[in-house]
């Protein structure tokens, strides 16, 4: 079921990329090349400063989530009301992202947790493709860097194809074209969604590819398409689009998380989680709609789950609330 809800503030795709130009990310990359990966990752501590320092709209919704946070599990988690922690991860996470993409990332350091992670890898084997419902907790992209990885685990490389919105980072986007041609290949804007990138989608979903889309923001296009859900104990609005997307891909969903387990610089380690949705799509038309609702339902008792578990790796600097 969707409501149209009234945003009093500012939509996150409004929000201006931080870095208004490429120069900053170049330069990361050229450090890279000459630095050790621990050095560049202990320069993340005085850039994560100063946007704590001049950026007040990330300060701000970093405490405001976290207050939500500490609100909602009786002042349990987190311990202290950190705002400098959260845009310091976000700060790692950018990184990790770029190592990803650099081919820097050491398969030693993550861990694929006891879930369903066995359930998506039997399936992989066998050739069959496979949505994975991302989010903004953690590093979405970690799993885009590990396609070598899954080449151990399948027996073969796995497509990965990422649904995002291109135009919101462009910046980044373009840089990541830059040193790999290939960056875009794979990747399908979501603005640009309609009846051929479905076939495309479907096509690939047929040769075993995995599909990855985030469902915790909502559209820039379609803004008043939503599912309203309570979250932290407040209501709040999640795309419809992404989950009548999922619904008319009709092949399994997982949930797939991952997160920075040790933050430190000289020694990062990760997790990554991938827990399987209840809900099948492979239904009547009449019994879509619930369906659609009953997996946002599903994805954001997730959400709640890991939010409490890594409450400082929450990187939508936004009002979320209604």
């Amino acid at each position: 079921m969707t409501d149209s809800v009234e945003e009093n503030n500012v939509h996150w795709a409004d929000e201006a990329e931080a870095i208004k130009s490429n120069k900053p990310l170049k330069f990361v990359l050229i450090l890279f090349k000459l630095l050790p990966t621990f050095l560049i990752h202990i320069f993340c501590y005085p850039v994560a400063f100063f946007f704590f320092i001049f950026v007040s709209h990330a300060r701000h919704d970093a405490r405001e989530y976290q207050k939500r946070l500490k609100e909602y599990t009786d002042g349990k988690v987190p311990a202290k009301i950190r705002g400098f922690r959260q845009i310091l991860s976000f700060s790692l996470c950018v990184l990790e992202k770029m190592e990803g993409w650099l081919g820097k990332v050491r398969f030693d350091r993550i861990q694929y947790q006891n879930d369903d992670v066995e359930d998506i890898l039997q399936r992989l084997k066998e050739g069959k493709g496979a949505l994975l419902l991302t989010s903004h907790l953690g590093n979405m992209e970690l799993l885009r860097s590990l396609q070598d990885y899954n080449t151990q685990l399948c027996g073969r490389v796995v497509p990965v194809v990422v649904v995002m919105d291109m135009k919101v980072s462009e910046q980044f986007t373009n840089t990541m074209k830059e040193i790999n041609p290939n960056y875009s290949v794979n990747i399908v804007n979501a603005s640009d969604i309609g009846p051929d990138s479905m076939i495309y989608l479907q096509e690939q979903a047929e040769q075993g590819a995995l599909i990855v889309i985030a469902g915790d923001r909502t559209s820039a296009n379609n803004r008043d398409k939503v599912i309203v859900k309570d979250f932290l104990g407040k209501p709040a609005s999640f795309p419809y689009g992404v989950f009548l997307f999922l619904a008319l891909m009709k092949i399994p969903v997982y949930y797939m998380f991952g997160m920075r387990s040790k933050m430190s610089p000289f020694n990062p380690k990760y997790n990554i989680y991938i827990e399987k949705s209840k809900i099948d799509f492979n239904c009547l038309r009449s019994e879509r709609e619930a369906r659609i609702n009953d997996c946002c339902g599903e994805f954001v008792e997730k959400l709640e789950k890991f939010c409490k578990l890594y409450p400082y790796q929450w990187y939508n600097f936004f009002n979320f609330w209604n």
